[in-house]
């Protein structure tokens, strides 16, 4: 317990680290753009737009009604594959920093997630305004949202733990995870009602970790409704087992990352 208070300490103190890798972050990503962050928005937008314009007539749908849903399960499904890929390569990256300088080591997935997160929130708010604007309402559901974002960002940030640790050990991963995260897409709830895909692959999408936080989002921002407890214990469970398994195998090899880079 006193070496994660420790831990939690040294995190804190070096906050000003990871407001500046943070910064960095979004200063890179849309360096020399004439829109700048305005990118933030606009690529989700159009993006989700043509495919709510395909899908809806593939799945013979109305086009509101599903690029509201479409909206609603892309917004954590870009948040979560966006962190877990970054974070691949995330100490690969910073190899000459972490040789140089002593900096707490969690600083470095933990900023990929911070600054994804900021991207996250901007697209939502006007997404959720887009949403409005195609039929939908404001509920008070809508107020269960940032439990949503809390127990996803949390559960994001204890894969990329797991991923850049196990990828500096691994070189290959970094490939294997872009391609497992594609294959994961269509398993995942974000184009279809959980309750609509039947047979050989419904129980995949039923025991894939992604599942329950699609769920979180879409129920609020869709049905109105505030997601059923059961559906919040299976994503704060999932969320326990992943920063837990996260936080463990960060502790255990922290002091080893410097040898492999």
């Amino acid at each position: 317990m006193s070496n994660d208070k420790y831990r939690l300490a040294e995190l804190y103190a070096k906050r000003n680290i990871l407001f500046r890798l943070v910064a960095q972050q979004i200063i890179l990503r849309y360096r020399r753009t004439a829109l700048g962050f305005l990118w933030t928005l606009i690529n989700p937008l159009m993006m989700m737009s043509v495919m709510a314009l395909v899908f809806s007539q593939l799945f013979k749908e109305d086009l509101k009604t599903f690029a509201i849903a479409l909206f609603a399960g892309m917004i954590p499904w870009n948040f979560f594959s966006s962190v877990v890929s970054q974070s691949t390569t995330v100490y690969i990256n910073n190899e000459g920093l972490i040789k140089k300088i002593y900096i707490p080591k969690m600083i470095f997935p933990l900023s990929i997630a911070c600054g994804l997160l900021i991207d996250a929130i901007a697209s939502f708010f006007i997404l959720f305004i887009i949403i409005l604007g195609l039929g939908g309402g404001i509920s008070w559901a809508h107020l269960f949202l940032p439990v949503s974002f809390l127990l996803l960002f949390i559960f994001a940030f204890g894969i990329a733990l797991i991923i850049s640790i196990a990828t500096v050990y691994f070189r290959d991963l970094q490939h294997i995870v872009l391609i497992f995260l594609q294959g994961l897409f269509f398993l995942t709830p974000v184009l279809y009602k959980s309750n609509s895909i039947g047979g050989k692959v419904a129980w995949l999408i039923d025991i894939n970790p992604v599942t329950p936080f699609i769920a979180l989002f879409k129920m609020p921002l869709t049905e109105s409704i505030v997601p059923t407890v059961g559906l919040i214990l299976r994503a704060a469970l999932t969320t326990f087992l992943a920063i837990s398994l996260g936080l463990f195998l960060y502790v255990r090899l922290q002091k080893k990352i410097i040898f492999r880079l």
